[in-house]
């Protein structure tokens, strides 16, 4: 995402939605997207910007008063307002405003723009949370190895393999990093054009524990090559360092032989079993635990 500023000077007009969530869930996050989409078609559309947090807040700036007051007006807005009402909101406010002056600034050099968000080099690609621009890679990555992480995965609805979810997915990736629940790192040809693998540092808790949960996939094609390896060596590299992570766990079924190979050369140690553990492809399956420990 980025931050709007009109190239146009002249004034123009803004919706202001400010909510105070009880709940946010996946129905809600889908509702806002298929909100913003939808914004994006109205005439006099001209961008939009959202921040999370204690109070979630999505404004969306317009051409015209009148195209302002449609949007404010709009069916599909007030019907999700009317649903936030019973599931969602504790409050919510909606307001029109006048921009009559904008000023912006954008830094010139990219190395420090990109900062906040992680950008790993290996010899072989990129290891990056991926920006919204790049959601394509993602949604080709899910289709082209459907069915071959199947067995291997959750039963997934047709819905997951959507472009609409994927972009979701990257929204959410991002916003997981900024409020340290999780890093999700995918590695990337050298020309950022493809998706080789995925990585997903989640459930980081801090404190006494400084510790957080690993998964990954890989293409098809690509297994084999040593790529995995990179990926984590670099991965749990940045963060151990970086993120302050000391304790990396990670899970497998006892049958998956290629994924107990990629976390005994990065040294994982087993730590047990643990029965029915999690619901792979319509089973509950056994997981054998492994953690790598870097106190």
């Amino acid at each position: 995402m980025s931050v709007f500023s009109s190239t146009v000077n002249q004034k123009y007009f803004a919706v202001v939605l400010s909510v105070k969530l009880m709940l946010e869930d996946l129905t809600h996050r889908i509702m806002i997207e298929k909100l913003l989409m939808m914004a994006k078609d109205k005439p006099g559309y001209l961008g939009e910007e959202s921040s999370f947090g204690e109070i979630y807040s999505l404004i969306t700036y317009w051409q015209t008063e009148a195209t302002a007051q449609d949007w404010q007006e709009d069916e599909m807005l007030r019907r999700v307002l009317s649903l936030g009402e019973h599931f969602w909101y504790q409050e919510y406010s909606i307001k029109s405003c006048i921009v009559t002056k904008d000023m912006s600034f954008k830094t010139s050099n990219v190395d420090l723009h990109t900062s906040r968000f992680p950008v790993i080099k290996t010899p072989r690609g990129v290891l990056r949370i991926l920006e919204e621009a790049q959601a394509d890679l993602l949604h080709d990555y899910v289709n082209a190895e459907k069915h071959f992480l199947a067995p291997w995965e959750p039963l997934r609805n047709e819905a997951y393999y959507s472009l609409e979810t994927c972009q979701l997915r990257v929204r959410e990736m991002r916003r997981d990093f900024l409020e340290d629940k999780g890093c999700v790192l995918c590695f990337l040809t050298p020309d950022e054009t493809k998706m080789l693998a995925y990585s997903n540092y989640s459930n980081i808790v801090r404190g006494v524990f400084q510790a957080c949960n690993l998964g990954y996939s890989l293409r098809e094609v690509e297994q084999g090559k040593g790529l995995m390896h990179e990926m984590l060596t670099s991965g749990i590299h940045y963060m151990h360092k970086e993120q302050q992570i000391e304790r990396v766990q990670a899970g497998y079924m006892p049958r998956n032989e290629r994924s107990a190979a990629v976390l005994d050369r990065l040294g994982f140690e087993k730590e047990g079993v643990a029965r029915d553990y999690l619901k792979i492809n319509g089973q509950w399956e056994d997981h054998i635990l492994t953690a790598l420990i870097l106190r």
